[in-house]
Parts: structure tokens; sequence; C-alpha cells
């Protein structure tokens, strides 16, 4: 018996050592490669990473703090990390991210750096070559930014609508009506309003009210908003944003939500109460998936704080865990009875944020997803799945996006303190 255990070992490390058998060689690291080497266009600072640089040296480290970027990750050990960190797109998949970018892709900063507040709810009229984007955040402004998109930079100005809609934070463009749709998430005691979902004529600025409860309840903050591409339902996020930053006096009600409302009867439906801050919200072009993200390391604090960097102004009621959730899920969308109900299913995790929490997020003509990175400064594109492909860096944090141009392949990346403009070749959906 001792005899033939020694010859069984011997065979195994016999195998192990030649790679054959059952017993494949683990692939040794080539501590040689660097972490990253520019690559692309000279158009931009572009950065490529070897292997997802899911193996670094061991001296790295990173401050768990939600606001610290993935580019806050150390590296002493590997001198070509610094090419990461100064990049304006790292790509992590060289192939499909040299597709995003095209032949000379762009990115311009501080389009708008004056105004310390978060910038929200984005949305692009086609027909006016404009821009509309809230000013989120500052406690009784009413007003919307316009940026006329005709000039270049663009032309500032601020407009407000009638009746005034106080504290939007996601909106839309519907080609089929024309109007701009908002999730107003303020609510303020000098205004009939409650927080709720609403739309204008971006040609009259005519406003009106749509939803503003669920029988008596109110809302806490309806956070971002998307079209049912089948049914034209209005899906949207709940959040209770607005009483921890001091531009709502409301309490939250119900528990945070994810609801369905539909215009053409007023009904309101929620339909998933499984996340911990619903936050961005979209459907896939065939309307058969539905995304959300859940910026869950984000919560309620009764001591009144301030945004880590000092970003802000005024007092928040919020703190930060950055063990929370900072994930977008994704369901399969059916369709059932003779009325083609929408049921979701099939939940699942598919992206896990590089820093802060996943914020506003759409989905490119192509089924890519682009996911604003909330409290830190980027932008993550991934396909379909998840699977990341590319992200872009800027100098503020990014809270939403939103494409414009005729050919849709300029994305606007608005929040804290900032609007950058990014030029390249992955094209939004089509808007006329």
């Amino acid at each position: 018996m001792h005899c033939i255990l020694i010859i069984l070992f011997s065979f195994l490390a016999t195998a192990t050592a030649a790679g054959t058998g059952h017993f494949p060689r683990r692939p040794a690291q080539n501590s040689s490669a660097p972490l990253a080497y520019a690559c692309g266009p000279t158009t931009a600072n572009i950065t490529c990473v070897n292997r997802y640089a899911s193996f670094l040296p061991a001296t790295f480290s990173r401050d768990p703090d939600p606001s610290i970027g993935y580019t806050g990750t150390k590296v002493p050990d590997d001198p070509s990390w610094k090419l990461v960190q100064n990049a304006d797109f790292v790509l992590f998949d060289k192939k499909r991210g040299l597709e995003v970018l095209g032949r000379a892709p762009k990115i311009t900063r501080g389009i708008i750096s004056w105004l310390n507040a978060i910038h929200e709810a984005p949305v692009f009229v086609p027909e006016l070559n404009v821009l509309f984007v809230a000013q989120d955040g500052l406690p009784g402004n009413k007003s919307i930014l316009k940026l006329d998109l005709s000039h270049d930079p663009p032309t500032v100005s601020p407009i407000e609508t009638d009746p005034p809609i106080y504290q939007p934070t996601g909106g839309l463009y519907n080609p089929k009506d024309g109007m701009v749709y908002l999730a107003v998430h303020g609510k303020n005691s000098s205004l009939p309003q409650h927080a709720g979902l609403a739309r204008f004529d971006p040609k009259t600025l005519k406003a009106e009210w749509l939803l503003n409860n669920y029988h008596g309840f109110n809302f806490a903050g309806p956070n971002d908003l998307t079209l049912d591409p089948l049914t034209g339902d209005i899906w949207f996020t709940d959040t209770d944003y607005a009483y921890v930053i001091g531009v709502s006096d409301a309490p939250k009600q119900l528990q945070l939500a994810t609801w369905r409302f539909r215009p053409s009867t007023g009904q309101v439906q929620i339909v998933d109460t499984s996340l911990q801050y619903p936050n961005g919200i979209q459907f896939s072009h065939d309307g058969a998936t539905l995304y959300v993200a859940d910026s869950g390391l984000e919560n309620y604090s009764p001591v009144a704080t301030r945004g880590a960097g000092d970003f802000y102004n005024y007092p928040l009621y919020i703190q930060f865990n950055s063990t929370g959730a900072r994930t977008v899920f994704a369901w399969d969308v059916g369709r059932r009875g003779s009325q083609k109900h929408p049921v979701i299913t099939g939940k699942r995790a598919i992206f896990q944020s590089l820093e802060g929490a996943p914020d506003g997020l759409k989905v490119a003509r192509n089924g890519y997803l682009v996911i604003a990175g909330g409290l830190a400064p980027g932008v993550d594109i991934t396909d379909e799945f998840g699977n990341q492909i590319a992200r872009i860096q800027t100098s503020h944090p990014v809270e939403n996006i939103q494409w414009s141009g005729d050919d849709c392949k300029t994305l606007w990346l608005v929040g804290i303190s900032g609007i950058t403009k990014v030029e390249f070749d992955l094209s939004g959906p089509k808007l006329k």
C-alpha cells in the first residue's frame, strides 16, 4: 500500500509539473507587464488597462470612502498606474473600447463650473437643439438651466416653467408628444406642490402635473424615470434624497421603491421594493429588460453633515456606508394576459460600481449601458450583461447623463459643480 501511494504521488507531481492530465498548470503572473499603457487616438488622453488590473502589486491600497474615485487607488510599485489616474478614457476591453471611442474622441470639461450645486435631469430636445438641466439641491431654487447647443460653447440661461416645477432630478423627452417629462423630488411649502411626476412643453414652458400621491400618501421623492417602449407607461424610482438634502419638508411615508404609472388611466402600481436606494432606471430598447441602479451606500443621517470634499454649500442629512449597495440590477420583463401587463422576473446583479454609487444610467443605441458614478468623477460603459468595456473620467462627480446632436454622438455628463461634454462614436437612442 505504501509503495502504491508513493507511485501515485509521484504521478500527480509529474502531471502537475508537466501541465498534463487533469491538473492544468496555473498561468504565471507576468510581473514585468505594466498595469496600463497609452493607446488609441491622440485627440484625447486614452489608457488601456492590462487584464482589468485584476492583479496589483501587494503594496496597493484604496480608501473605502465612496467619494474617492477609481483613480484614488494607490499603486506605488507600478508607475504605469499614473496613466490611469490622468486619463480621459480608460479602456478595459481594448477592441470594443476603441470602437466606442471612434477615430477622434474628445472631452471638454468646465462647460459650467461656477455653480456649486448638483446638476440633474438633463433632457435634450432635438427640435430646439436645447439641453435642459436642473440645478438640484439649492433650497428654494425654481429655475432650470437652458443650454442652447447652437452655440459653441453653449449659451446658458435660466428658465422657469409655468407653473414652477421645483427640484426635478430625472427627465426625458418623449418624441411622440414633444413633451419633457420630469421626476420631481422637491416639496416646498410656499408652492402648491408635492413630489411626483410632471411634464412641460419645451416651446411654451407650460407645465402640468401628472402624479403627486399614492392614495393620499406622499412619495418620498421620485428620482428618475423611463418610458416603457411597448406601453408608454412611466416607470420611476422613489427615494428620500429630497428630505436629506433639505429641499423637501416631507419625510417619507412609503418604503423606497420602483413604481409604474400609466398616464392614460392615472393608475400607479408598485413593482419592486427590494433595493435599498433605487436610483437610475432604464428599459432596453425592445422593452424586454429593465435596469435599475441601487445607491444604497447613501442613507439618511439624523445629524447634519456635508459631502466629502465639501462640495456642497448647504447642510446634508446623509451618511455614506462604503459596504452598502452600489449595484446595477437587471430584470426580465414579461407581458402577460390580454392587456400584456408587464411583469418583472429574474432579478440579477450585473454591475458593481468602481467608485461612488451608480446614479443615472442610459442605454446606448447598440444596447450598451452608460452609468453615472454618482458621488465620484466617472462614467462606466458596459455591455448589456454588465461586462466593463470603458470608463470616462471627469473633474467633477457625475449624477446623470444625456446624448444630443443629430447623430446622438455627443454625451453630456452633469453633476456636482460641473457639466462635461464628450464626443465619441457611441450613439444614443434616436429621439425623432
